[in-house]
């Protein structure tokens, strides 16, 4: 969940302020990373990290419904024992502007104890080392919380209603959705006359967003020739307006595609 507005970067910080050269460093290794050879405990990490904070990652309630996004910077320790402490976050709220500081302040706060909760549930790993001598070893990620603004059709929990779907249940709604532009498409395609004087056929893919206030926007079409695709725009275009899809409860503009089917 929320899997989509995740920004997730790493600082790895030298602990000390120099470093022998030559020295060879491995960073800390998770339990699932513990058969990997020493050569690939850096990249494991990184992969593992995350994977971890997309697993983890949960936007908070109050700021989802509020709209509020942020980014927050943590900075954290795994120490001689491989466990996690230390733990430093920063938000900074984006997109808004707060009159009040106690309230800018609650705002910052809902992300940072959001954020803080990814990195207290890491595993306790293998600690870094250096030259095999293990020590503590400092990070430094960023999470971006930010609303969808635009999502895939299959991303989504409602899909748009049509007249006849705005009652269904939502894991119904996306069947009478599909149902109703494969109607549509039935009752409206006439194959153009120019196509069938030329015997031109194919498949022509057309995508579309369906924007949060319910209208079809934003057609592209590929097709076999370009009177196969004026034909498909001019089908789809007669759509008529919709409830829009939904995510978590929230509008948003959703994408959606298929193919187009001209057959002599």
């Amino acid at each position: 969940m929320y899997k989509i507005v995740i920004l997730l970067f790493f600082i790895s910080l030298n602990n000390h302020a120099q470093t022998d050269e030559g020295l060879q460093e491995i960073y800390p290794v998770f339990p699932i990373c513990e058969l990997i050879p020493d050569s690939k405990q850096n990249q494991c990490f990184d992969e593992s990290m995350f994977e971890h904070v997309e697993k983890k990652f949960k936007y908070p309630k109050t700021a989802w419904d509020l709209d509020l996004e942020s980014i927050v910077r943590i900075r954290f320790d795994i120490n001689e024992n491989g466990e996690v402490h230390n733990i430093i976050p920063r938000a900074a709220v984006v997109g808004i502007m707060f009159i009040e500081k106690e309230a800018l302040n609650a705002a910052n706060n809902m992300f940072e104890d959001a954020a803080v909760n990814i990195i207290k549930s890491l595993p306790k790993m293998k600690p870094a080392k250096r030259d095999g001598v293990p020590f503590n070893k400092t990070f430094q990620i960023s999470v971006e919380y930010k609303i969808p603004k635009l999502l895939d059709y299959d991303e989504i929990d409602k899909a748009p209603s049509f007249e006849n779907c705005v009652d269904v249940e939502i894991d119904e709604s996306k069947k009478c959705f599909e149902n109703y532009i494969t109607e549509h498409i039935r009752k409206n395609l006439k194959y153009p006359k120019r196509a069938l004087k030329n015997k031109i056929e194919g498949d022509v893919f057309i995508q579309f967003e369906i924007s949060k206030d319910g209208y079809f926007i934003n057609f592209t079409t590929i097709g076999p020739d370009k009177i196969l695709e004026d034909e498909a725009y001019r089908i789809m275009a007669k759509l008529p307006k919709v409830k829009p899809g939904e995510y978590l409860d929230k509008k948003v503009n959703v994408l959606y595609g298929l193919p187009i089917s001209f057959r002599l």
